[in-house]
């Protein structure tokens, strides 16, 4: 998949641009007189501190990943029927989506920020977020041909990342008090 990059020159030519006309709408909006805080502010663009992770991984795997995928792989094998339990799903595939990006800044594990140093982790992570959007759109759809096929190659990208970056027992003991069953294929009753 070609993703389009903008490098750090042409953000720096761009945030620069942003500033200036910033700055000129100010200007403008005060009769062309900025005050020295303004006139700063406008002529020194801001860089956004980095993000760090607070969590590991494995946390993000067990607590948001599993959780999410999860809802997907029931309603393939177990159809939703009414409209809110496929909006369980929409939302569930939604989180997938989201944790994909997350997954990206690294984690505080161990090795988590290697794995997302390295050049086989971006694929992992942007296959797992397309397939999440793509079981999003299904049961938005509410079409099962399509969440199972999704379903399907969400299952091989997760086994071939987990192959690849962590073959032993994924969760290190993290648990949590949420069982990987959804409320929709627990029978919860819909509003």
């Amino acid at each position: 998949m070609k993703t389009n990059k903008i490098g750090p020159r042409k953000l720096r030519i761009i945030a620069a641009g942003v500033v200036a006309i910033t700055g000129a709408l100010i200007a403008f909006g005060h009769g062309g007189q900025l005050d020295p805080i303004t006139a700063a502010a406008a002529a020194e663009p801001t860089k956004a501190p980095p993000i760090r992770p607070v969590i590991s991984i494995n946390v993000l795997m067990v607590e948001f990943v599993d959780q999410a995928a999860d809802a997907i792989w029931t309603a393939a094998a177990n159809p939703p029927k009414r409209q809110c339990e496929w909006d369980e799903v929409q939302y569930r595939a939604t989180q997938l989506a989201t944790t994909g990006t997350l997954l990206r800044v690294g984690g505080t594990g161990l090795l988590d920020m290697m794995w997302k140093d390295s050049p086989d982790w971006v694929p992992f992570t942007e296959k797992m977020t397309q397939l999440a959007l793509a079981a999003s759109q299904a049961a938005k759809e509410k079409n099962l041909t399509a969440l199972k096929s999704v379903g399907d190659q969400l299952d091989l990208n997760c086994e071939a990342c987990h192959r690849a970056f962590k073959s032993e027992v994924p969760t290190q003991n993290i648990t949590t008090h949420l069982s990987h069953a959804t409320p929709l294929s627990q029978g919860v009753k819909c509003p």
